[in-house]
């Protein structure tokens, strides 16, 4: 059973940690990112962040994350790299800096990371920021990796704050860590600047690794009411809360909101996460992240010009931000502002040739316009970029179902479905390539599975019903035909096919009624050639005397 717990403060000793030396020779961005999943968690709560799993005493594992991220008092989970969920009942903090440690408790075996030497960090080097952020059109947070360079170092840092880079850091993986090209952490994402006075853009902030190395020992809880003293789990009658050294008039910051409105987004408020995006506008009405959030807010509520507004801030605070490009084309795309939303994913691409979500989302636009090849072109990059992306091997499904090449939308839709099996869309799109093949026992199959899976899916009902007419089974397919209906009661096809099968079966009042009703919901939809199919088909009908005993029924025109 899934369940959040809450935290306890407790103060722990420091340890002796050792700060790895730095490699001659660079690993390439995979590998590194290879290393940084290993040890990179999510954190899930009334705050939501990223964090480092640094140390493991017995079965106490050490998390490093930002104060920010936990700066609210309530429950918290960390989710570890092989998807587990666990409570987090202790916290400790660092005076005068953004961060704190968490302690979870686990007999697995988890990776824990390395420090590299932040001091030999100078201007131009490569760092990559690692954290779990949300996007939208996801449902979850997702694990995001990006390469940077090191711009400057501050010399007075607020809250430790001295690292300034040039990485996309998407809000979500604050606490997340900053590592080198050997894999080394050298410091931990939270922050990002205030707008350039020239460019008006900004730029990331980092804490160095060997600020927490030096600062460690000074490790303290924050004054509780009922302060704990040792590691022990507490009893199921415990009522941990993070509690922080917070008092009720001190202002929080607005990185803290930013994680608090994650979190209620994460649970469905999105009402709730606007509000405390605002408020921390209201504090710093020029933070990239809190117009981020709330464009996947108003995203995930549908309302897509407001998405769009918003990502047009992020844009203005970080033109050299690809993500930024990527999603505003997204609302775009949504918008039906085709043109806009093509510059927008180039413009990403441009920034980034390796974005494989920008080369999957430009190729899906580009098969709904009729561009096929283009299309095609598209998903091939995004696919050499990630070989294991299901959605652009649907995609390129759906390309070659166009241009009627259906054995290779099949092979395509094979793998989109190795790689997703419980992906209801990949099983109806290959149900429709085989139908085409006309092998109808293959496509049922896929269409079951997809029903299975989700069994609202009107489009695979359709499917279905089609193949079973061809199958003979009259009954069956008028089956589906109702089905769909009562879950789309404006879908015409649904009416006129199953007035088809009526009309078939003998049952003529049936028929007529079915076809009138395709025929008012054609003439709604402006769809003429199918509203002028039906109504011949009722005039049919009426001309043979086969209704003659319906009462009441019109040709509408």
């Amino acid at each position: 059973m899934k369940y959040y717990s809450s935290i306890a403060a407790v103060l722990f000793g420091a340890a002796v940690v050792v700060i790895q030396p730095q490699f001659s020779v660079a690993l390439s961005p995979k590998q590194v990112s290879d290393i940084a999943r290993q040890f990179t968690i999510r954190i899930d709560g009334v705050g939501i962040g990223s964090g480092i799993i640094f140390e493991r005493k017995g079965n106490t594992y050490f998390v490093l994350t930002n104060r920010h991220v936990i700066e609210e008092p309530g429950r918290y989970e960390i989710q570890t790299p092989d998807g587990d969920r666990y409570p987090i009942y202790y916290s400790t903090q660092l005076p005068g800096l953004d961060l704190a440690v968490l302690q979870f408790t686990s007999q697995k075996n988890y990776t824990t990371a390395n420090f590299g030497n932040s001091d030999q960090l100078t201007e131009g080097m490569t760092v990559y920021a690692v954290g779990w952020a949300q996007i939208p059109g996801l449902d979850q947070p997702s694990y995001q990796f990006t390469r940077g360079y090191i711009r400057s170092r501050l010399q007075q840092p607020d809250q430790g704050y001295a690292l300034v880079y040039d990485n996309e850091a998407i809000p979500g993986m604050s606490g997340g860590p900053l590592l080198d090209e050997n894999g080394l952490v050298v410091g931990i994402n939270g922050r990002a600047t205030e707008p350039d006075v020239s460019t008006k853009t900004v730029l990331r902030l980092g804490i160095p690794s060997n600020t927490f190395v030096a600062t460690r020992g000074n490790l303290r809880a924050p004054t509780t009411p009922q302060q704990q003293t040792t590691a022990q789990k507490p009893t199921t009658t415990q009522k941990p809360t993070i509690r922080t050294t917070q008092s009720g008039k001190q202002q929080r910051s607005a990185e803290s909101l930013i994680s608090s409105g994650g979190a209620k987004a994460q649970k469905r408020d999105y009402q709730g996460a606007i509000a405390a995006y605002e408020q921390a506008l209201r504090m710093n009405p020029n933070h990239p992240d809190a117009y981020f959030q709330r464009a996947v807010a108003y995203y995930d509520l549908k309302n897509y010009q407001a998405a769009y507004e918003d990502l047009n801030q992020v844009v203005r605070l970080t033109p050299n931000s690809p993500i930024a490009y990527m999603n505003r084309g997204l609302t775009q795309d949504l918008l039906q502002r085709n043109q806009e939303a093509l510059k927008d994913y180039s413009k990403a691409i441009s920034l980034n040739p390796d974005y494989a979500a920008a080369y999957l989302n430009r190729g899906a636009l580009k098969n709904e316009l009729q561009d096929y090849q283009g299309g095609i072109a598209d998903l091939n990059k995004a696919i050499n970029l990630k070989p294991d992306y299901a959605l652009a091997y649907l995609n390129r499904g759906d390309s070659y179902i166009a241009l009627k090449d259906y054995k290779r939308a099949i092979a395509d839709l094979d793998e989109a479905i190795r790689l997703q099996p419980n992906s209801a869309l990949a099983h109806t799109r290959r149900g429709f390539a085989y139908r085409q093949l006309q092998e109808y026992n293959k496509a049922a199959l896929d269409y079951n599975i997809a029903i299975g899976i989700q069994p609202d899916y009107a489009s695979a009902y359709f499917g279905r019903a089609f193949v079973r007419r061809r199958l003979q089974d009259d009954q069956g397919a008028l089956a589906d035909y109702s089905k769909i209906i009562s879950l789309t009661p404006d879908f015409a096809e649904a009416y006129y096919n199953r007035g088809l099968i009526y009309l078939n079966l003998g049952n003529n009042k049936e028929a007529l009624l079915d076809f009138q009703k395709a025929a008012d919901l054609y003439k709604q939809q402006g769809k003429t050639q199918y509203y002028q199919d039906a109504i011949q088909k009722i005039r049919e009908l009426q001309s043979k005397g086969k209704v003659d005993t319906v009462h009441n029924v019109k040709i509408k025109f």
